[in-house]
């Protein structure tokens, strides 16, 4: 592709209008048109503004061979009355993910640990086969009997799964992507409790596991509805381990069979998921049927309104080790100082705190020779 050509195509893999964009970097929209019909060309500094709008990097303008299309699956289908721009915040997830990768290899922190093969059926997949992943996942991985307290650092700090939560609007939505560029990458919803994004993050973990099962690899990256299914019976199982569960339920059970709501709210925080999760969990458990289970699902809607749980802090835009690897990328020199305040989404005047910022002698813990 020539440069007007990669100019229209970023600007519309982003979603944007040439009116929106302009509003975005103050280019004016007939420039902008004169810019992808290639009647004129861009300067140098005015292709870095349309960079940073269309969250691609500088040498997407300049490379020799046709910018590798990538593709992103999302939990669920977004309709037209959906408040946020789906094209402009899968652009902005692939830059942080790209981001974060080239922030890996200027510190040599590249995570060599790949996710274990589960998915090892032959054609035939059923639920017991997710339940035995789900499960699997728990002991190869080291997530314990109560995963939702490990899942998110065991997948970031050991196998270098790129999480960012972004503003998804209302809709309880995530995604996530597969890539030769950068790995593996999940976002999820910032608006969503701590437990919601648990099971996002599990659900989508599934995909990660099941990506080429599934032939996401070919580009068909909108999931089945029996996919989906399979996505949230692997989180259900992975969050709540059948014994451990059935154990905390028998604990709390009274004489008569029965157990309160706010006995099976407190198993639910205990394992850091939803009253509803837990309940969905039950009907399979104990073979509940439907109609019982969503009948007891909208009562435990209604009681939640009652009680609700202290609201978890908000997670923080950009993960802990992503910003860990930022400033040691600056304090190796591997980075510009305005460059660092981009990937850090700060101001130039904010990052030359960061300049002076290298460890002292004594904060350095001495190891005895054995």
């Amino acid at each position: 592709m020539d440069l007007a050509d990669r100019l229209k195509t970023a600007r519309r893999n982003a979603g944007l209008t040439q009116r929106q964009v302009s509003e975005k970097c103050g280019i004016d929209d007939s420039s902008l048109s004169a810019f992808e019909k290639c009647r004129s060309e861009p300067k140098l500094a005015q292709l870095d503004k349309l960079a940073g709008v269309y969250h691609v990097p500088l040498s997407y303008f300049f490379a020799e061979s046709t910018p590798k299309a990538q593709v992103v699956m999302w939990r669920n289908k977004l309709g037209e009355t959906e408040e946020i721009n789906k094209n402009e915040i899968e652009a902005e997830f692939l830059q942080l993910c790209r981001q974060y990768r080239q922030l890996e290899l200027w510190t040599d922190e590249v995570c060599e640990k790949e996710l274990p093969h589960l998915d090892r059926f032959r054609d035939t997949f059923e639920y017991p086969h997710v339940q035995e992943m789900a499960k699997e996942a728990r002991d190869v991985m080291g997530l314990g009997m109560r995963p939702g307290d490990s899942l998110y650092l065991v997948l970031e700090e050991t196998y270098g799964i790129k999480i960012f939560h972004l503003d998804l609007g209302p809709a309880g939505v995530a995604a996530c992507a597969v890539s030769d560029e950068f790995g593996d990458g999940i976002f999820l919803n910032k608006r969503c409790a701590r437990w919601r994004r648990n099971h996002d993050l599990a659900h989508e973990l599934f995909h990660l596991l099941t990506w080429r099962r599934f032939k996401h690899c070919e580009g068909l990256c909108q999931p089945t509805d029996q996919e989906e299914k399979f996505a949230t019976c692997f989180a259900g199982n992975l969050l709540l381990p059948t014994d451990v569960v059935k154990t905390a339920i028998d604990k709390v059970t009274e004489n008569d069979g029965r157990i309160s709501f706010e006995r099976l709210d407190a198993i639910a925080r205990e394992f850091d998921v939803s009253l509803e999760s837990l309940l969905w969990r039950m009907h399979f458990l104990f073979n509940s049927t439907e109609a019982t289970t969503k009948g007891l699902v909208e009562k435990a809607k209604e009681y939640v309104k009652s009680v609700p749980r202290s609201d978890s802090p908000e997670p923080q835009f950009l993960p802990d080790r992503y910003r860990c690897l930022a400033i040691k990328a600056l304090q190796k020199g591997e980075i510009s100082l305005g460059r660092f305040a981009k990937f850090m989404s700060i101001s130039r005047k904010e990052a030359e705190k960061y300049v002076d910022g290298k460890e002292p002698d004594y904060a350095k813990v001495p190891i005895p020779a054995v």
